[in-house]
């Protein structure tokens, strides 16, 4: 079944009215005609089985056949991710939101090798914002993920801690996850995971500071979007 993204603002009564990326995917990508079934959800738990009524070049609207409501979860788990170079940050923001990530941090810290500026930073929010819907649509994930613009470290750490926080760690003294985990989390967690040679000794500081624990994952070296993952599902299998 075809599976298309509107937000709450869309839905009116019994229609549901899909937007013009949206609406030119079901008609003009997928050939839907009046009639057709597909399947929309609002990115808040909402999904709906519906039928195609209008099928046109400016207008594409659905009616609701069945709606049904997925829980929210209980705990959100939150990602702050180091940019990677290249596409790896919307590689990871795909497989984040498949293990069911709540949000997205993007981080500029020391070692990034990405830099983004003024009016970019939100350009390139709106962007992967779209990667993330794109991935809920294919995996069936029906609460969609926040992906924030990004932040300098100062800046992330700027907002008080809600809940848990891991930082994944090459340095000396992290704990084993295994053992981190020991006492199960049963609220919010974040986790940040660094660049490519790890956070310096001083951005490790501040984020311990700030209530990180420092766990590690192994005695093999990671890549960035390996790591990401790891935690991740860890995460995904502990709560």
């Amino acid at each position: 079944m075809s599976r298309f993204y509107a937000p709450k603002a869309q839905w009116s009564g019994a229609r549901i009215v899909l937007d013009e990326a949206e609406g030119r995917h079901a008609v003009e990508v997928l050939r839907l005609r009046v009639g057709d079934a597909l399947d929309i959800f609002d990115g808040a738990g909402r999904v709906a089985s519906a039928r195609l009524v209008v099928a046109g070049k400016r207008q594409v609207e659905a009616e609701i056949i069945e709606l049904h409501q997925v829980r929210q979860p209980t705990a959100r788990t939150s990602l702050i991710q180091a940019m990677p170079k290249g596409k790896l940050f919307e590689w990871i923001l795909e497989k984040a939101t498949e293990l069911s990530v709540t949000e997205i941090q993007p981080l500029l810290s020391e070692r990034t090798v990405v830099h983004l500026e003024g009016e970019e930073r939100f350009r390139k929010q709106e962007k992967w914002q779209r990667t993330v819907i794109e991935a809920c649509k294919q995996c069936g994930q029906n609460w969609l993920p926040t992906v924030h613009a990004p932040l300098s470290l100062p800046e992330v750490l700027r907002a008080p801690l809600s809940g848990d926080a891991l930082i994944a760690s090459l340095h000396e003294g992290a704990l084993p996850f295994r053992e981190a985990l020991s006492v199960p989390l049963v609220g919010d967690v974040s986790v940040f995971v660094g660049p490519e040679g790890d956070f310096t000794a001083t951005e490790m500081t501040k984020i311990v500071s700030w209530g990180a624990r420092p766990v590690s994952l192994g005695a093999i070296v990671l890549r960035v979007e390996t790591a990401a993952l790891y935690c991740l599902s860890i995460l995904a299998h502990s709560r």
